[in-house]
């Protein structure tokens, strides 16, 4: 049967498209301990989740929706003067689905006299009635933790121990992992607090709770949630949508087609909705059709060292002549592949072009041999993420066909792409820590969307990030490098990662840095989930 290719957004959860809106986010990890009380309470709560044409509207009347305007520049606007809106969400980890799937009855009655053979052909049947309605995505079965230890840049010990079994645990037991997770949002914090207060009591939450507990909680918050940064610049300080290494976060998303505004020339392709919600056109997994319109989501914890960062951009940019701006800023930008007011480097090496800002009409292909790679460096974490041309170009001489010429001639669409949902944790860099090291702990709850994780988030992470050699036919020896944000060195006999950066236009071979531990990253853990469609909260996912 043919998927349908329309995105029905009274049926999606608000955080998958267009997002939730939000200065404030908490995140409630649970794990059910009755399921049928717990399966009551969501039954009564389900009108209350959070759905995208709820969060469409409130984008469309504050005139913010992000896709309409991907270029728009962000401003922070005062606690006091943001139109309310709270929002609730719910995901569950595979543990979590197993528990609330409505299960199937042990024996009917009508059997308990019948002959062996026909219990038999009963029991045949049940255990492929269950195979069909089984969610299958084998990353998710598995969890984070066993997916990503020693295949992407997790080591236990670097770990937080929310995410990785107790000691003493056997390495097949799953009861650590939580059921599922709850995402609330707010623009105020008293709202926010407001918001966790009515989830908690529609859930019963407390001490004496049988249906759910609280195994843990999250909280994040946009830079400047609070507006007192702003207030001390006298208005003029902007540090929305930032990360904390100071790079505009959340650029060059993937259109969804049907959803989102068709892209303009120059940039990618728009996607079917397959490639992020479950059931549709695009998704090449066979889910039961409850399963539709859902998403799964990668929850993901990421503490950033700004002041080690700093440092080492500012050391190395001396080992580069034209780099060496005594700042470290125009090698910042070259890591990441975006200066941090949002401009890419591939559009605007030098970071002078203002016209650049949130650009997204490049394709890689424009200085992509050897001779002219002057511009964005293969291993810079945009590229890594993002490859666009580097996908389906060779190493040629082909590079009298603009961008979008290349797309359409090559009639390429990249699978391999997630919608990123993310928010900082943690206070502002003090004065000390930036003259000496990092003291407080601040970073990115990472979070982002697809239908299938080892075609998304494990691909991207585990495959490319970390893969010196990606992206391929460069020419390069020993290859581009790791990208330099993500990738995580966590042990001596680890070999040492690098990128290669080529500084001038006629070099010939490029400048190898060296990486040594991406002291600035540490990647904590977390944990993969799936969120239910509307529909399959008031049905499959709640039926007695």
């Amino acid at each position: 049967m043919e998927k349908k290719s329309e995105v029905n957004i009274k049926n999606i959860q608000g955080s998958i498209w267009p997002r939730l809106p939000k200065y404030y986010e908490t995140f409630l990890f649970f794990k059910i301990r009755d399921t049928d009380e717990f399966k009551t309470h969501l039954r009564s709560f389900a009108d209350k989740i959070t759905t995208g044409e709820q969060c469409k509207a409130y984008f469309v009347e504050t005139n913010d929706l992000p896709q309409a305007t991907p270029g728009k520049p962000r401003t922070d606007t005062p606690p006091e003067q943001r139109k309310p809106f709270e929002a609730v969400n719910i995901s569950f980890s595979y543990k979590g689905i197993e528990k609330v799937r409505n299960p199937l009855p042990s024996k009917p009655s009508q059997y308990l006299s019948s002959s062996p053979a026909v219990i038999l052909t009963w029991k045949l049947q049940l255990v492929e009635q269950r195979r069909d309605d089984k969610l299958d995505d084998e990353l998710h079965i598995r969890g984070m933790y066993k997916d990503m230890v020693y295949e992407g840049p997790d080591e236990p010990s670097s770990l937080s121990d929310e995410y990785k079994p107790p000691k003493g645990s056997r390495a097949d037991n799953d009861d650590w992992r939580v059921d599922g997770l709850f995402i609330v949002t707010a623009q105020t914090k008293d709202k926010l607090g407001e918001k966790i207060k009515e989830l908690e009591t529609g859930f019963n939450v407390g001490p004496s709770s049988a249906s759910v507990e609280i195994a843990f909680r999250k909280e994040g918050n946009l830079r400047n949630a609070d507006g007192k940064a702003e207030k001390a610049q006298g208005g003029t300080f902007s540090l929305h949508g930032k990360e904390h290494f100071g790079f505009e976060d959340e650029i060059s998303q993937p259109q969804i087609r049907g959803l989102d505004p068709e892209p303009g020339p120059g940039e990618q392709r728009s996607i079917p909705p397959g490639l992020i919600f479950t059931g549709l056109d695009g998704d090449k997994a066979k889910q039961p059709s409850w399963a539709t319109e859902g998403s799964f989501l990668v929850f993901r914890e990421i503490v950033e060292k700004v002041p080690e960062f700093n440092k080492y951009v500012r050391e190395s940019s001396k080992k580069i002549p034209s780099f060496d701006d005594g700042t470290g800023e125009k090698l910042a930008a070259y890591l990441m592949g975006r200066w941090k007011n949002g401009s890419p480097v591939e559009l605007d090496p030098e970071g002078n072009k203002p016209e650049c800002v949130f650009a997204n009409n490049f394709d890689f292909k424009k200085g992509h041999t050897l001779r002219k790679n002057t511009k964005c460096p293969f291993a810079a974490h945009i590229r890594k993420m993002r490859p666009r041309a580097d996908l389906y170009v060779g190493n040629d001489d082909s590079d009298d066909m603009d961008a979008e010429e290349v797309s359409a001639n090559h009639k390429v669409t990249n699978t391999n792409v997630i919608l990123r949902r993310s928010i900082t944790f943690g206070p502002e860099v003090d004065e000390d820590e930036e003259a000496e090291e990092t003291k407080k702990n601040r970073g990115i709850y990472f979070l982002c969307y697809q239908s299938d994780i080892r075609n998304g988030f494990n691909m991207l992470i585990a495959r490319w990030a970390s893969n010196r050699t990606f992206a391929p036919n460069t020419g390069i020896e020993g290859g581009p490098g790791v990208d330099p944000i993500i990738s995580q060195r966590n042990r001596p006999d680890h070999p040492e990662g690098y990128v290669n950066i080529y500084e001038k236009p006629d070099d010939k071979t490029p400048y190898k840095l060296p990486l040594k531990f991406v002291a600035w990253t540490d990647q904590r853990g977390g944990e993969y989930f799936f969120t239910p469609s509307i529909e399959a909260l008031k049905t499959k996912l709640t039926e007695e």
